[in-house]
């Protein structure tokens, strides 16, 4: 029923500006994309602007469903088959609370890729994350296309106009909402002696706590899909084709020609590129398709039959962020749902309230290890908030308890994660099938550094909920529900940080550097060895940035589509 209230309205439902993607793909493209998430959906924007080209973006999932739009329900899509591939790690000495699954990877599978289920934070990281990068994307020469991309609204009140632009197709800005409490929860923060900032983006200000900017507008979540294709009716050239499962890049004397796909009725077809290939499927399915196209380490591609292309280490260089998730109870708080009547309609009428916003996941702060290198710049930790989300009521009344309780206690969790691990993990293929996922092997927590950031940010945590504040207004304790495998242990002491860091594991969302520059990819993200072939997404991040990457992505993703049309006007 909620789905059909969103769906009435025009501000929400946009039918106007739905892509319309094709029903059957022509038999040649100039270039062709793989994967519509948030880098594919900016290179085949931007290359379409070409408009004596064609361009075919090929996406393995659906449509944006709806219900994803108001930022409240960011969660409710992870783990769902139709929008979600639902990976997981291979199991080990991490996510323990799993039991033996291994740690839970939400990776969008639909058209705007894990921009449909992620938090929407805008970060760009800092400038000493990309001297690793190689001159050639030094800090100085990706500013220009951060600032491409962002349209910030709030210029000049919430942010200064020397580090944004609001020139760019993306909407950047903080949600029209925010709970109470997360305003209590920053006096807390501030109680603990740790700094308030306005905006993290600022690189005056790089360490510190704030309500972030989002990728949002009029209340909602605002992917890359939704601000860089258009109808065919305004880009003719540009084709989409959903439920298009890419198994393989066709490859011949060296140089990309085209790929097949499986279609929705499981049927391979094959499609021709005139110019270039792009893999834009991400850090975890861009990998696959390589070694299924047979590029990669030579002895694996040959253990399962694959005829080796081009013997590169891709899948070796698996880099995300890594922390521990900390539960509590707000013991002086009813526990009562706020999705009722009363906020749905403000949303749909406005565009405002509980469901315009993340509760107080939009709270987030960077700080320093005991490992860190201050003079840097380059805060290695960073603190999540969860709860006080717009859950669903089963009556629409206004105040109604959480499930058959009216106990009071409201549950929320924080989460301490270590921005510069020191572990890398991998990737293997599981079978000669493409339609088998690969491997993970994260390898977290196999670096003793990142145990000692990880329990250096908990004690951040504990600083935090120590406050008066928390303390005496809402009677802040730890949920022993996430508690109980590690209770032997004295709480807070350094063995019961890493139980509950290998317990409670919060393995993050973003993956990186699993086809590289510099280990896959030259600096311009060609293949190397091979022509008309570019990987343009999180594979080709060669180190993790201090930050939530989407904005890295982004700038990647605009830089990479400038490459291709230099070289090719260049060429003409």
């Amino acid at each position: 029923m909620l789905e059909a209230y969103l769906k009435s309205s025009c501000e929400i439902a946009a039918p106007c500006n739905r892509v319309d993607p094709v029903k059957e793909t022509d038999e040649v493209y100039d270039f062709i994309v793989v994967g519509a998430g948030t880098a594919g959906s900016i290179v085949a924007g931007r290359l379409s602007e070409m408009k004596n080209y064609k361009v075919l973006l090929l996406e393995a999932g659906g449509h944006e469903p709806i219900g994803a739009r108001p930022p409240s329900f960011y969660r409710n899509f992870w783990s769902n088959e139709d929008v979600d591939w639902s990976f997981r790690t291979v199991p080990g000495e991490y996510c323990l609370d799993q039991g033996d699954k291994g740690c839970m990877w939400p990776r969008g599978k639909v058209l705007g890729g894990t921009s449909v289920l992620n938090g929407m934070m805008y970060h760009r990281g800092h400038a000493a994350d990309y001297v690793t990068w190689g001159k050639d994307w030094s800090w100085e020469k990706n500013l220009p296309y951060f600032l491409k991309t962002e349209g910030n609204k709030e210029i000049g009140t919430v942010v200064k106009d020397d580090y944004h632009s609001d020139s760019g197709p993306l909407p950047v800005q903080r949600f029209r909402y925010q709970p109470p409490f997360l305003h209590d929860l920053l006096h807390a923060i501030e109680e603990a002696g740790l700094p308030i900032v306005d905006d993290m983006v600022n690189p005056e200000t790089p360490e510190g706590f704030t309500i972030t900017q989002t990728f949002s507008e009029n209340g909602q979540r605002y992917t890359t899909a939704r601000a860089f294709l258009k109808p065919r009716r305004e880009r003719p050239n540009l084709h989409v084709k959903l439920h298009a499962h890419v198994l393989k890049v066709l490859i011949e004397n060296n140089v990309a020609h085209g790929v097949q796909y499986y279609d929705e009725k499981g049927q391979i077809q094959t499609v021709i590129a005139a110019k270039e290939v792009i893999l834009s499927a991400g850090a975890l399915n861009t990998p696959h398709i390589l070694f299924h196209s047979g590029i990669g380490p030579r002895r694996m591609l040959e253990k399962h039959g694959i005829s080796v292309v081009a013997d590169l280490p891709v899948g070796q260089n698996l880099r995300n962020h890594i922390g521990m998730t900390l539960y509590f109870t707000l013991k002086k708080i009813e526990n009562r749902r706020v999705l009722d009547w009363s906020v749905l309609t403000e949303y749909l009428l406005k565009g405002e309230g509980p469901m315009s916003s993340t509760g107080i996941t939009q709270l987030t702060g960077l700080s320093y290890s005991s490992l860190a290198n201050k003079t840097l710049n380059q805060p290695d930790l960073q603190f999540f908030f969860n709860g006080y989300y717009a859950e669903c009521s089963q009556t629409g009344q206004v105040g109604e308890p959480v499930g058959n309780c009216s106990h009071k206690g409201m549950n929320i969790s924080i989460n301490a994660v270590a921005l510069l691990p020191r572990s890398v993990g991998y990737i293997m293929l599981n079978s000669s099938d493409p339609l088998v996922p690969p491997l993970f092997y994260p390898e977290y927590f196999s670096h003793p550094d990142d145990m000692v950031m990880v329990k250096d940010g908990a004690k951040y945590v504990q600083r935090i909920i120590k406050s008066d504040i928390l303390r005496n207004e809402y009677g802040i304790k730890l949920d022993s529900a996430f508690t109980s495998q590690c209770a032997p242990l004295t709480e807070w002491s350094d063995k019961w940080l890493e139980c509950m860091a290998r317990v409670n594991t919060d393995p993050q969302n973003h993956q990186v550097g699993t086809a590289a520059m510099g280990l896959v990819l030259d600096h311009t993200l060609s293949v190397y060895n091979l022509h008309g072939l570019r990987v343009i997404d999180a594979s080709a991040v060669p180190t993790l940035t201090t930050g939530n990457p989407q904005g890295t992505i982004m700038m990647v993703a605009e830089r990479g589509a400038d490459y291709i049309k230099e070289h090719w006007s260049s060429n003409l």
